[in-house]
């Protein structure tokens, strides 16, 4: 998979299947994008704030209802794409194994 959906130069990240793209929209006083910016959590999520949309492996929306979310790295979640913790157990599992 290519870092880009669809040859969109606008395409940020690619994680387990999941595009995430600027949107696009402007500040009006300045008149350039809203910042987007993907923060590397170790051995967590990656979060991603500002102004974007994120789409499944098939380029359908995903619907999000922040400005700031945790997408899932680990592959363990159950509300994929988002992060609900279970990186934590996974973590805690492997250091006693």
């Amino acid at each position: 998979m290519s870092s880009t959906r669809a040859g969109n130069p606008d395409a940020l990240i690619e994680s387990t299947g999941v595009s995430v793209v600027a949107a696009g929209s402007r500040d009006s006083a300045s008149g350039s994008p809203d910042p987007v910016s993907v923060m590397a959590c170790p051995g967590g999520p990656l979060l991603v704030r500002g102004d974007f949309e994120v789409f499944d492996a098939d380029g359908t929306p995903v619907p999000k209802n922040r400005e700031t979310v945790a997408l899932c790295r680990c592959g363990g979640s159950k509300i994929k794409p988002w992060c609900d913790g279970t990186h934590k157990l996974l973590k805690r599992s492997s250091a006693t194994d």
